[in-house]
């Protein structure tokens, strides 16, 4: 495993919101569900090249885990999950280290408090030019004398 993975708890009831939701974001194509049938859920995340020696005791127990390896996107894909009714979601990282991600809060700022600035002329297509030069390539300027 090369990338940061994202592993989320899910239920039978979540799952049917979760998936389409998932897919819906561009990530169906590395997103993978796994149940537990003829080998536990942490023995198919090992399979499937996650470090599980720091893995929690929970993925024990667990019946279905959602596995998705967003690399770049995984904080975008954890925090979907966590929103559509996963009950735990963990970023893996490449050295083994399984972070619990919770509830996130997005800060945006308040414009409004901002001081004000002044105007500035911006040069455009209709706009003079700013420090007129005259050159043999611009005929518009001629030189008055």
């Amino acid at each position: 495993m090369l990338q940061d993975s994202v592993v989320a708890v899910v239920s039978d009831d979540a799952v049917r919101d979760i998936l389409p939701a998932v897919h819906r974001a561009g990530l169906g194509h590395v997103a993978r569900l796994i149940r537990s049938g003829r080998s536990s859920v942490v023995q198919q995340l090992q399979r499937a090249g996650l470090p599980v020696s720091q893995a929690p005791m929970r993925l024990e127990t667990s019946q279905a885990v959602l596995l998705m390896n967003a690399a770049a996107r995984s904080p975008m894909a954890a925090s979907l999950v966590l929103q559509l009714g996963a009950s735990t979601v963990w970023t893996v990282s490449p050295l083994g280290a399984w972070i619990e991600v919770e509830d996130v809060i997005l800060v945006q700022p308040n414009v409004h408090d901002l001081p004000p600035r002044p105007a500035r002329l911006v040069p455009g297509r209709d706009a003079a030019p700013l420090v007129p030069v005259s050159s043999p390539l611009n005929p518009i300027l001629e030189r008055t004398e």
